[in-house]
């Protein structure tokens, strides 16, 4: 599909280099967007994708966030839309065991790599966006935020804390035109997380990963079906685009009915 929803739109996706960053950034492009990646996961100063070249930058150092913020405030280029798709690896955390398996220190983990830096970012992003007078920030959740998942109190805390965030960031910056949205997903088979965790739970509960799967799809979601990270990404393209001009501080609910609200 290429319809040019986001033409001449810059977009940042940062945490690019993971399955869900890399299909948002591809999406976005497909729709017209220019995007500029980043990635903590980088060699050197910057590599080439199949997409285009991703900067190296880690989203949890604030210094270096505002330098790359001010590189184009210098250029005197559009910050028209903000992503951060930056995570950790679940397994730090402990994600898919029980509470009592879980240190303080692995708690604290997804609300730094998943949360703080998205704070970062966002707040980066405001002082050009405000200027403008338009702009857009996307965060991403999941279905924990909503459904308390057991065996996964982390991760569940971080996309709680996350969409507290985007209601309070959007209630005051949405004067200067700047949306705050938010994009809450079902688990998506395609990327990595989601295959550990799959793989994970479903060993508390004597199944095999796709076995854990199946019983997701049949058991939580209405539509028996669960997206890919191309579904997700386009939902983003929805929220940066000015279709949804008019929406800020809410969640587009994209769970295939495992939330029904």
């Amino acid at each position: 599909m290429n319809n040019q929803l986001l033409k001449n739109k810059n977009a940042l996706v940062f945490g690019a280099k993971g399955a869900t960053g890399m299909q948002v950034s591809r999406t976005l492009k497909a729709h017209g967007a220019v995007i500029y990646m980043s990635d903590i996961n980088v060699d050197g100063i910057a590599e080439e994708s199949e997409i285009g070249e991703i900067r190296k930058l880690d989203t949890l150092d604030e210094t270096a966030v505002k330098e790359y913020f001010n590189w184009f405030k210098k250029e005197n280029l559009a910050v028209d839309i903000v992503i951060n798709l930056s995570a950790s690896d679940p397994a730090e955390y402990n994600h898919g065991k029980p509470a009592m398996e879980v240190s303080l220190e692995q708690f604290m983990i997804p609300l730094k790599s998943t949360t703080a830096c998205q704070f970062l970012t966002a707040k980066a992003a405001y002082p050009i966006m405000s200027q403008q007078g338009d702009g857009v920030i996307i965060f991403i959740t999941s279905t924990l935020a909503k459904v308390g998942s057991p065996w996964s109190p982390a991760l569940t805390a971080s996309h709680a804390a996350t969409e507290g965030l985007l209601k309070s960031l959007a209630n005051e910056w949405g004067p200067e035109g700047v949306r705050v949205i938010g994009v809450r997903t079902e688990a998506m088979p395609d990327s990595p997380t989601i295959d550990y965790t799959f793989a994970t739970m479903g060993s508390n509960m004597g199944m095999s990963r796709d076995e854990m799967q199946q019983f997701i799809t049949q058991n939580k979601t209405s539509m028996k079906k669960l997206p890919s990270t191309e579904d997700t990404a386009n939902v983003v393209v929805l929220a940066a685009s000015d279709l949804a001009s008019y929406m800020t501080g809410t969640i587009i609910n994209q769970s295939v009915g495992h939330i029904l609200e």
